[in-house]
């Protein structure tokens, strides 16, 4: 591969940010290069073939044509060229509604008093591995339909726009929950990774909501309950 794994970790974390990491390296490979060769080549080409995955699999909105690939090498680079950049300035375009999102749910704990559900460091570390670990977990089943994988890793992006020390709302550590019952519909044993980790996301959220009300740190929150196998199939 070509394309630094950190990069290709960014594109597992969050499809939308490492989509333009992928563009903003192979644009910088291909603009550094005084004339087309193989090794530039090759690079335009796995950044075209990311950018087309993750659009095949919904992973991100993606309007732009793949580019032509029939003709000369110039000619293919030329057009690989084209298409990083048109998907680099809409993703861009893309990341800059939700910045504005992020900043109104921000300007809102600011103005409304202070008030907020505040997250430590730790809950925040804690969340970003959760998130990972069931990005992987799904990235490996076999079992869920695609529609119901995309629902989630929208949901779980949703979520990682809001891992900050302060916040508005948590309807987002709710959200998961919904798609853990379909999971243990589905899949009855073999969803308990997911389940576990869903769980712990509301758990994490419930906390911060509780503090934020003023409930004793010791409070659970009944609704999630605290079952550590789910129900087999029928």
């Amino acid at each position: 591969m070509q394309i630094p794994a950190a990069i290709l970790q960014t594109v597992r974390e969050n499809p939308v940010e490492g989509t333009i990491a992928v563009c903003k390296y192979a644009l910088g490979v291909s603009q550094a290069c005084e004339d087309w060769d193989e090794p530039t080549h090759e690079v335009l080409l796995e950044a075209c073939a990311v950018i087309l995955s993750l659009a095949e699999h919904e992973l991100i909105a993606h309007l732009n044509s793949p580019p032509s690939l029939e003709g000369h090498m110039g000619s293919v680079c030329n057009n690989m060229q084209q298409f990083l950049s048109d998907t680099q300035a809409e993703m861009v375009g893309q990341t800059s509604a939700k910045k504005m999102e992020a900043l109104k749910k921000g300007f809102a704990v600011s103005l409304a008093n202070g008030f907020g559900y505040e997250f430590t460091d730790g809950d925040l570390s804690r969340l970003q591995t959760l998130i990972n670990e069931l990005r992987g977990l799904l990235q490996a089943d076999t079992k869920l339909d695609d529609g119901h994988k995309r629902r989630l890793f929208k949901r779980l992006e949703a979520l990682q726009r809001e891992l900050n020390n302060k916040v508005s709302e948590v309807d987002n550590f709710y959200a998961l929950l919904g798609d853990a019952g379909v999971a243990m519909g589905k899949l009855g044993k073999d969803a308990k990774p997911f389940v576990d980790r869903i769980r712990e996301i509301a758990q994490i959220g419930w906390k911060a909501q509780a503090r934020a009300e003023q409930l004793p740190g010791s409070a659970d929150n009944p609704l999630l309950g605290s079952d550590t196998e789910p129900p087999a199939l029928s």
